[in-house]
């Protein structure tokens, strides 16, 4: 699944998602690879739903990276266990995750993958 992240964004959609069967899930972040505070709820539920996260930077050509501190911040989610993924954009990381996930990749091979 793919959902692009916005300003004042909270953990709604995450928490319809979480009812779904989603296996995993590609947020495009804010700048950097940071997302709303008011996220961090559903992200959390999300992890322990073992439902792996991968972050890119919504920004033409940005880069995503676990620079910021800030509650969403990139860092506390790369802390969390959010994969961050560079050089890909949202379709195209969805597609590198569908693969993955239809070759029954193991959770801890993922961000190895995302890093290539």
């Amino acid at each position: 699944m793919l959902i692009k992240a916005h300003a004042g964004m909270d953990s709604t959609l995450l928490g319809a998602i979480a009812q779904t069967t989603c296996d995993g899930l590609v947020i495009e972040a804010l700048g950097q690879g940071n997302l709303p505070p008011a996220m961090l709820p559903g992200i959390k539920d999300l992890l322990a739903r073992k439902i792996p996260i991968i972050i890119v930077s919504r920004c033409f050509n940005g880069i995503a990276q676990d620079v910021y501190g800030y509650p969403g911040g990139g860092k506390e989610l790369k802390e969390l266990g959010l994969i961050f993924s560079n050089g890909l954009n949202g379709q195209k990381a969805r597609i590198k995750l569908l693969i993955a996930l239809e070759s029954r990749m193991p959770l801890e091979k993922l961000e190895e993958m995302f890093q290539q």
